[in-house]
C-alpha cells in the first residue's frame, strides 16, 4: 500500500500559518493590540516604539482597560480563545473589533511577548513572558490597573518573513499612519505615540472629532473641513471632508470607518469622490474622515483575516449614502460661505455623468496657427528652460530638418508634414515631458538642478509623508530637492528643481513636493526616476495650451534633439506618424 500524500501539519507549522495571515508587518501587530486594547473598554492607549539603523525592535501597547486574571492571560494566548464571542450566532452582529482569538497567538508564535496585566479589584497583576509561542515564565507583579504588552525580536524565528520588511522609515510610516486612522475612528478614546522617547502626537480623548484632526494634522487642515451631517431617509453618515491641499493623487487621506472599525473600500473611495461631482480634478482625491453608522447585523466584518475590509447586506444603499451625504455637505457650504471651483449641479451617479453648469468661455476648438508670443509667456518660460546648453535664448525659430510645423489641434497636438510627405501628428505635453525628463537626467547631482528659494518654504506633512521624505531625502536632491527637518513632522524647502516652479510662490512649491512624494511611493530603488518622471510632467507644457508658430518649432526642435523622441517617461505615444499607405488605408483608396 502507498504511503499517504496528504498529512496532518505540526502544531509549529500551523501557528506560523496563522502568524502569517495576520502580522504582515510591524504595524498589523499595533492594529491588533491596540484593537485589543478598545475592546478591553481603555479610555488611555499609549503606543511606544524603539527601532535602529536594521529595523523596529520593539513595540509596546499600555493600555488603563480592564485588564485580565491570572488565568484569562493564559487562556489569552491559546489559539481561538478569545471573550468576545461564544457561538457561531454572534458572528451575526460583531460591535468589537475583534472576535477571532487569532492576534495574541499568532504575535507569540513569531516574537517575544511580555504581557502585564491587572484587573482593578486585583491586588497584584500577572507577568507571563513567551518566545516562539512558547511560555517561558509566569508570575506575580505589582501593576497598574490594565495591560501592558511589549513585543520584541519580531520574526527572529522566521527570517524568511523578516527579509521582506521595507525600510525602517517606511515600517515606521505604516505604524504611523496605523494609529493616526485608529484615533480618527475613535476620538473618545485618547492616543499617544511615542518613538524613541519622543512624542509624536496625543489626542485629547474627548470626543471632539474635530479637535482630533486638528491635534493630527494641524489647525490649517482643521480649518478648510466640512462637517458631514446624516440625511434624513439614509444610513447615518457622520465625519469631515475637504478639497486636497496642494495635489493629492491617491487615497492616503481618506479614512473611512465603519462602526468605528478602520476599513479599506474601493467602492466608498469612490463613493467621496463622487460626492464631489466635478469640482476636483481627474485623479485628485479629497481629505475625508468619516464613519458610517449600520446595524452590526447588516456587517458582515468575518471576510478578511485582519479585518480590513466588511461587506454590507446592501452595499448599494451604502455607497448612495456616503455619496449623497458628501454632496448635499459642499452644497450647503457652497450655498452658504463659498462658491466650489467647477461646481457641479448634481452629483455623480454611480452610471451617469455630471452635468457641468460653467460660465467660462472656452476657445473654440480646430486647427489654428497663432503669431505673436506676447500672449504665450508661459509656454515661452517653459520651453526655455529646456533650451539645449549654449542655445541662443530663444532658440533660433526653425523646426526639426525633417519637419514642417502646419499648426496645431485644440491646443494639444502639434500638425506637421515631414520631408518624405508623412503627416505627423505630436502631443505637446508628452514631447515636452520627454524633453524635461532627458533634461533632469543630464543634469542630476549638478548645481543647475536646484534654484534656491530666497525664504525657505515650511510644508507640513502627515507623519507617513515626513517618514517618506526623510528616507528619500538623498533621491529628492539628486531630482533638485534640498530639504531639512523643521521640527516636528515639517520639512523646509530650501532649494527646488529648476524650472518649474514659481520661486515666489510658496503655494507652488508646497503643490510640487506633495506631488513628488505622491510619485515616489513604492519600490526604493526606482525612487529617483519616479520624482524625475513626476517633475517632468509638471514642468512640461500642458494639453489645451495654445502656441504660437515659433513657439510649436521650438518644441519640435528640442524633442527631436533631446533623444528617441517617440514615447514620454510614462511610456506615451509623444509622435505619431501617417505614411501615404497609412493615409490612403484610412480613406480606402486600397
Amino acid at each position: 500500500m502507498a504511503d499517504p500524500i496528504i498529512h496532518l501539519l505540526d502544531e509549529e507549522t500551523i501557528s506560523h500559518i496563522a502568524a502569517g495571515e495576520v502580522v504582515e508587518r510591524p504595524a498589523s501587530v499595533v492594529k491588533e493590540l491596540v484593537e485589543n486594547a478598545i475592546d478591553a473598554g481603555a479610555s488611555r492607549i499609549r503606543l511606544r516604539v524603539k527601532s535602529d539603523g536594521t529595523g523596529i525592535r520593539q513595540i509596546t501597547v499600555i493600555d488603563d482597560g480592564s485588564g485580565m486574571s491570572p488565568e484569562d492571560a493564559h487562556l489569552a494566548f491559546r489559539q481561538h480563545a478569545t471573550s468576545k464571542i461564544t457561538t457561531a450566532g454572534d458572528l451575526a452582529g460583531i460591535s468589537t473589533l475583534g472576535f477571532r482569538g487569532e492576534a495574541l497567538a499568532s504575535i507569540a508564535a513569531v516574537s517575544e511577548v511580555t504581557l502585564t496585566t491587572r484587573r482593578r479589584d486585583d491586588l497584584a497583576g500577572t507577568r507571563i513572558t513567551l518566545s516562539g509561542g512558547m511560555i517561558t515564565s509566569v508570575s506575580e507583579c505589582a501593576a497598574p490597573p490594565g495591560t501592558t504588552i511589549e513585543v520584541k525580536s519580531l520574526f527572529f524565528n522566521t527570517p524568511a518573513r523578516r527579509k521582506f520588511l521595507r525600510t525602517v522609515s517606511t515600517e515606521l510610516a505604516h505604524v504611523f499612519d496605523l494609529m493616526e486612522r485608529t484615533a480618527l475612528s475613535h476620538p473618545e478614546l485618547s492616543f499617544q505615540l511615542v518613538h524613541q522617547e519622543k512624542e509624536k502626537f496625543i489626542t485629547p480623548g474627548r470626543g471632539d472629532l474635530l479637535e482630533t484632526i486638528q491635534g493630527l494634522f494641524g489647525a490649517d487642515r482643521a480649518r478648510g473641513l466640512i462637517p458631514l451631517a446624516p440625511l434624513r431617509g439614509e444610513i447615518p453618515v457622520v465625519g469631515y471632508v475637504a478639497y486636497p491641499l496642494g495635489s493629492r493623487t491617491n487615497r492616503n487621506q481618506i479614512y473611512i470607518s465603519v462602526n468605528g472599525r478602520q476599513i479599506t473600500s474601493a467602492s466608498l473611495v469612490r463613493a467621496i469622490r463622487d460626492g464631489f461631482g466635478t469640482s476636483l480634478a481627474k485623479g485628485e482625491y479629497p481629505f475625508a474622515v468619516i464613519d458610517c453608522r449600520i446595524n452590526p447585523e447588516d456587517v458582515d466584518v468575518n471576510v478578511h483575516p485582519t479585518k480590513r475590509e466588511v461587506r454590507f447586506s446592501s452595499d448599494r444603499q451604502v455607497v448612495d449614502a456616503v455619496r449623497t451625504t458628501v454632496w448635499s455637505a459642499l452644497t450647503e457650504k457652497s450655498e452658504k460661505e463659498v462658491k466650489i471651483p467647477h461646481a457641479t449641479q448634481r452629483p455623480l451617479s454611480g452610471h451617469g455623468e455630471a452635468v457641468l453648469d460653467s460660465s467660462v468661455s472656452h476657445r473654440k476648438p480646430g486647427l489654428s496657427v497663432s503669431e505673436g508670443a506676447a500672449t504665450y509667456g508661459r509656454s515661452d518660460q517653459q520651453l526655455r528652460v529646456t533650451e539645449p546648453a549654449g542655445s541662443p535664448t530663444p532658440a533660433p525659430l526653425v523646426s526639426s530638418p525633417a519637419l514642417r510645423v502646419l499648426g496645431q489641434v485644440n491646443g494639444t497636438y502639434i500638425i506637421a508634414i515631414s520631408d518624405e510627405g508623412e503627416l505627423v501628428i505630436i502631443d505637446q505635453h508628452a514631447a515636452h515631458e520627454k524633453i524635461v525628463f532627458d533634461l533632469l537626467q543630464t543634469r542630476e547631482g549638478d548645481s543647475s538642478a536646484s534654484q534656491q528659494l530666497l525664504v525657505p518654504v515650511k510644508v507640513s506633512l502627515s507623519r507617513k509623508d515626513a517618514a517618506l521624505v526623510m528616507d528619500a531625502i538623498l533621491d529628492l536632491r539628486s531630482a533638485g530637492f534640498v530639504i531639512e527637518e523643521f521640527g516636528g513632522d515639517s520639512v523646509a524647502v530650501q532649494a527646488v528643481p529648476a524650472g518649474p516652479v514659481k520661486l515666489d510662490d510658496p503655494a507652488e512649491v508646497t503643490s510640487l513636493l506633495l506631488e513628488v512624494i505622491e510619485g515616489i511611493r513604492g519600490p526604493v530603488g526606482e525612487r529617483r526616476m519616479r520624482a524625475f518622471k513626476t517633475i517632468a510632467c509638471r514642468a512640461a507644457i500642458k494639453g489645451n495650451a495654445y502656441l504660437s508658430q515659433e513657439q510649436m518649432e521650438r518644441l519640435v526642435q528640442q524633442l527631436f534633439l533631446a533623444g528617441p523622441p517617440y514615447t514620454c517617461p510614462h511610456g506615451r505615444p509623444a509622435i505619431v506618424r501617417f505614411g501615404s499607405a497609412d493615409l490612403e488605408h484610412l480613406f480606402k483608396r486600397r
